[in-house]
Parts: C-alpha cells; structure tokens; sequence
C-alpha cells in the first residue's frame, strides 16, 4: 500500500566490492557491473549475492527470458519513440497554431499581405484561406 521512493546516484557506488560489512553498498555496486566476472567480484564471498549472480547469470542464458527481455526493450523503445513523435506533433501543431494566431490578429489590423508572409511564415494561399474562415 504505502511504498518510498529513493533516488540513488548508482556512479557512486561504482567499483565497491563486498568487505564482510558493507552488504547494501555492494548489492548497489552490482546495478553498475557491465560483466558476470564484475558481479562475482562485487560480491566477493556474500553467499546471497552470489545466489544473485548465479540466478541472473542463469537467466541471461536462457532463451525464453532474452526473448521476453529483448521483446519487452522492443517495446519500451517503440512506446518513447511514439512519445517523442507524439511531442514532435505537439510542438509543430503549437507552433503553427500560433503562426495562425499572429496572422488573424495582423490581417485584423490590416498589415499588408507581403508582411504577413514575412512575419509568419505562412503561404499567401494560407492567409487567405483565413480570411474566409
């Protein structure tokens, strides 16, 4: 039900290795092990950590898990992508409402078309379709 969050910078505990009475420090230090060798050292002779690292080497090799794995980074990576799309859209569809906004308000005043253009960004043929709008 009720749950903390804490943010751990993991850079700092880079390259700890497990001495006899730092076990949460070196649990840490294993989220920064780029290889199963690093893990071992990490965990020195912690038999829970290597229980760890044997269960996550276990799981590396085994297919179904990569698959799973690989299919579930697939799919975060499609899902930030659509989200960075959908931020792109967003943005280009702010942008050019506003370059609409600033026409209406100069044809309202009635600027010269050529400034218009200039100011906006907007085609001729678009501000004129604003104007019948």
């Amino acid at each position: 039900k009720d749950f903390k969050i804490h943010e751990v910078y993991l850079d700092n505990y880079k390259g700890i290795r497990y001495n006899g009475d730092n076990k949460e420090e070196a649990y840490l230090s294993l989220f920064t092990a780029t290889s199963y060798e690093e893990l071992r050292e990490i965990a020195g002779d912690d038999k829970e950590a290597l229980k760890i690292v044997d269960e996550l080497e276990r799981l590396g090799l085994d297919d179904k898990f990569g698959l799973a794995y690989d299919n579930e980074l697939m799919q975060k990576k499609m899902i930030n992508t659509a989200r960075n799309w959908g931020y792109d859209d967003g943005k280009e569809a702010g942008a050019r409402a506003k370059e609409i906004e600033i026409a209406q308000i100069m044809l309202k005043t009635k600027e010269p078309l050529e400034k218009i253009v200039k100011y906006t960004g907007l085609s001729e043929e678009e501000i004129n379709n604003l104007t019948v709008e």
